[in-house]
């Protein structure tokens, strides 16, 4: 029989209630064992919905219950919850962006060596099936030209409309004064008090892109170089160096009026062309379709490719608890959040420079 991890979920907000707590629930091998969230209203009424006698509005009290196996961190500030799991001797596995900044990442890795837990970052769309399906059609492209990372997100409204939520309501103002000011704070820390007036664009992009860095950076490595970058409004446009011949556009951006959410990598040679269009995150099951373009002699065939309704958010669950038992470093590792992380700042700071 396999052993079965008990689990506690640091926030209670939208991630957690329409991915990773149900998630854990279905999984066999996971136990859900308490829930922790700042708003009372919502984590009374989560524990309520799922039959949790644990829960908390303190997460100092949920990483030091005896027995829990793992913390689950998906709310705003990762870096203290995360820390503080891990000396209690939980492994943590955190949403993205994994910190504010290069500082808290150092932490939550030297965290995670002290005290011999793992440390995964849940960048869900890496342990997507058509991604890693197409990542070694990435990697056997001839002559590589270009690559585009495209990601235009819209509203975040439509999942009151598919899903029943709790709302955390209840936080006093001035709580979420204090929570906005250490954001800000650890965020302008990253990128310099010289590039205050771009926070907005940080923001942007830690809460946007982090997927795009690890789909790009799994596939193609990081860029020799940031040659260019343009910050205006609510998107980013940059080029990115890999090598002499090959460029990345990064295009990123947000529309909130727009229910539309548009994601893709798309990478150019001399024998194919490969895009991989990711669906709206929250939509479960849906489909990832794989464009190919490929010569067959003197005939140029397109052809879709769709690999499997398995859902990416079960799937890093499940990659995650065969590193706990197994004692593997997961894919998305602290190291690897952490190096997204500094690509992001950097990105702004060749803005800033513009």
């Amino acid at each position: 029989m396999e052993k079965k991890l008990r689990v506690g979920v640091v926030g209670c907000g939208q991630i957690a209630q329409i991915a990773h707590i149900p998630y854990i629930m279905e999984l066999p091998n996971l136990e859900l064992a308490a829930v922790c969230d700042i708003s009372p209203k919502a984590v009374e009424s989560v524990a309520r919905q799922y039959g949790i006698s644990q829960y908390f509005t303190d997460y100092h009290d949920l990483v030091n219950l005896p027995g829990l196996d793992v913390v689950c961190i998906s709310n705003k500030d990762h870096a203290p919850v995360a820390v503080a799991a891990m000396n209690a001797g939980k492994h943590v596995i955190t949403e993205k962006p994994m910190a504010f900044n290069l500082e808290e990442c150092d932490q939550m890795i030297a965290a995670a060596k002290t005290n011999h837990v793992k440390l995964m970052v849940a960048y869900m769309k890496r342990y997507d099936p058509a991604y890693e399906w197409a990542l070694s059609k990435f990697k056997d492209i001839e002559n590589l030209r270009l690559i585009r990372v495209h990601d235009f997100g819209g509203t975040y409204t439509i999942n009151s409309k598919i899903y029943d939520l709790f709302v955390g309501d209840d936080v006093p103002r001035e709580a979420i004064q204090k929570l906005q000011a250490h954001e800000r704070e650890a965020m302008i820390q990253a990128i310099g008090a010289e590039n205050a007036d771009l926070y907005d664009a940080f923001s942007l992009l830690m809460y946007n892109s982090s997927h795009d860095a690890i789909v790009l950076h799994e596939a193609f490595g990081v860029a020799s170089r940031i040659q260019h970058v343009d910050l205006f409004d609510t998107f980013a446009v940059a080029v990115l160096e890999y090598g002499p011949h090959t460029r990345c556009i990064w295009e990123t951006g947000l529309i909130p009026d727009r229910t539309e959410w548009d994601e893709a990598i798309t990478a150019y040679g001399s024998n194919r062309m490969i895009e991989v269009r990711f669906p709206f995150p929250y939509l479960k099951n849906a489909d990832t379709w794989i464009t190919m373009n490929e010569m067959e002699g003197d005939a140029s065939v397109t052809k879709q490719v769709l690999v499997s309704y398995d859902e990416a958010f079960k799937r890093e669950w499940r990659h995650f608890y065969d590193c706990i038992v197994n004692d593997k470093e997961p894919i998305t590792s602290g190291e690897k959040g952490r190096r997204d992380v500094a690509f992001l700042i950097d990105l702004v700071k060749t803005g800033a420079k513009k």
